[in-house]
């Protein structure tokens, strides 16, 4: 997606960039650039994230429902009732540890 730079290209953009910005200025303009460019990547990086919890929570919804629909049915025997509630204990110790509380 990001074009790639040859050697060639670089050094006309560093020339450009010494004209352009002066060889007194341009640590200060690199340092701010860089800074940009982190802060660019965090921001990215928790809008992955965010979009990660979303969709295991809708996971999480979608599995809750399918038992719902299956309880209605008729469907679970009282073996796989106690086993999806040791599921979801486990589930809420680990989310409760994850988050801190005890």
């Amino acid at each position: 997606m990001l074009p790639s730079f040859g050697f060639g290209e670089m050094v006309i953009i560093v020339l450009l960039a010494v004209i352009v910005v002066g060889p007194k200025d341009l640590p200060k303009v690199m340092r701010t650039l860089g800074g940009f460019m982190a802060r660019l990547r965090v921001m990215g990086q928790e809008f992955r994230d965010a979009f990660d919890e979303m969709d295991a929570d809708d996971e999480i919804k979608a599995l809750r429902a399918e038992i719902a629909e299956m309880k209605s049915l008729g469907l679970l025997d009282d073996e796989l009732k106690d086993d999806i509630r040791d599921i979801n204990t486990e589930i809420r110790e680990s989310t409760d540890m994850s988050s801190g509380k005890k």
